[in-house]
């Protein structure tokens, strides 16, 4: 069953990062030579993040420019139903809370956000004012965010958004009742002048889905993941048109990292790989976890980010990366509460940043993490 609304509800329980003795084992790749023992210990750091007003705050989606400017974005409020939008910035040593608009008088909610330039980054997710969940895009201009105004026939909720350059903004999501089990697959481009909606057609096929996650790694090499009924749904745009990327593993798909046209990653549980032909399992995650989030520092280190269950109730964020021969789990600072990450973001220059949510005795507050990689020897 795939969770649309990641983070419902304020779990009880008291867990920690990076904690536990269920860690999974190292997962290698069928062609890779023998491990061997790494130069150092990959970690991460809780950092300060921003928890404007009373209300409760979660962080959903992350992306990184420098090591010193990156934007996050969520939502405060009720998680069924929040009430306004959550922007924040860092600066390099902290998240700080920015204005943007919540033109709903009922829900707003931002997803998920990537930059095409500084002065060029996209935010997605929905609004409602009564009648119905209507997809939300926002704007940062260098100045400020401003909403960016869809086609009035566009409805449903937006989960993804790859952002190419400033006239090639790709986003997906769904539209239609989950509930009733009536969604279906959204696609919208951006060619710098007018909201087109790509018909993915044959590439989704027909009865519910949803696409959750887009990555591109250029104007033809664009990909997307999500469900169609239970099972994976993966889907690549060459420049022309969308095809399935056919794939017999079961589970579930939330996020994907192209690293080379060939070299494809797939993860939400288990984590995927595709090698140009053919997608097969990589890494299984144990005890009931799922990841929600993967990025990119090279091809030989990846970082993915999620949750599992605990003993007691709860949740506890998981960390996971892959070091050129394997998964394994990234142990880091504790937080107190139950918590979970739900973006990842990560840069060539080692930088990784992830962010979600804890729920502590105060409430909901939001969650982010500063990952330190590790680089081979010269």
């Amino acid at each position: 069953m795939v969770t649309l609304v990641i983070g419902i509800g304020v779990i009880a329980g008291i867990s920690s990062l990076g904690e536990g003795d269920d860690s999974p084992s190292p997962t290698p790749s069928a062609a890779t030579p023998t491990p061997t023992q790494p130069a150092c210990t990959p970690t991460f750091d809780v950092a300060q993040t921003a928890d404007p007003g009373d209300l409760p705050n979660a962080l959903a989606g992350v992306t990184a420019l420098s090591s010193a400017e990156a934007w996050a974005v969520g939502a405060s409020g009720d998680p069924l139903a929040p009430v306004a939008v959550l922007i924040e910035r860092w600066d390099g040593a902290a998240w700080t809370a920015e204005q943007g608009p919540s033109p709903g008088s009922e829900t707003n909610e931002l997803r998920a956000v990537d930059a095409a330039e500084p002065n060029d980054v996209w935010a997605v997710g929905r609004t409602a004012s009564g009648f119905g969940d209507r997809p939300l895009v926002l704007r940062f201009d260098g100045t400020e965010w401003l909403e960016i105004v869809l086609p009035e026939e566009v409805t449903g909720v937006l989960t993804g958004v790859a952002a190419i350059s400033p006239d090639d903004v790709w986003v997906v999501g769904y539209e239609g009742d989950p509930v009733a089990s009536l969604e279906r697959a959204l696609v919208l481009h951006w060619d710098g002048q007018v909201w087109e909606v790509d018909d993915p057609g044959r590439a989704v096929g027909s009865g519910r889905s949803a696409l959750l996650g887009i990555e591109a790694v250029a104007p033809d090499d664009v990909w997307a993941v999500g469900y169609l009924h239970s099972r994976p749904l993966i889907v690549h745009f060459d420049g022309e048109a969308w095809s399935r990327s056919e794939t017999t593993v079961d589970g579930e798909t939330n996020a994907i990292a192209p690293t080379t046209p060939t070299d494809v990653w797939a993860v939400g549980s288990p984590i995927q790989r595709f090698d140009g032909a053919t997608w097969t399992s990589a890494a299984e995650i144990r005890a009931d976890g799922e990841l929600f989030g993967i990025a990119v520092v090279s091809p030989s280190d990846l970082w993915a980010v999620g949750r599992r269950p605990v003993q007691g109730g709860g949740t506890r964020s998981l960390v996971m990366r892959f070091d050129g021969l394997g998964w394994t789990q990234v142990e880091g600072a504790s937080v107190p509460g139950s918590d979970a990450l739900l973006g990842v973001d990560a840069l060539s220059d080692g930088t990784v940043l992830a962010v979600g949510y804890k729920d502590v005795e105060a409430g909901r507050r939001t969650l982010a993490i500063l990952g330190s990689t590790c680089f081979p020897e010269s």
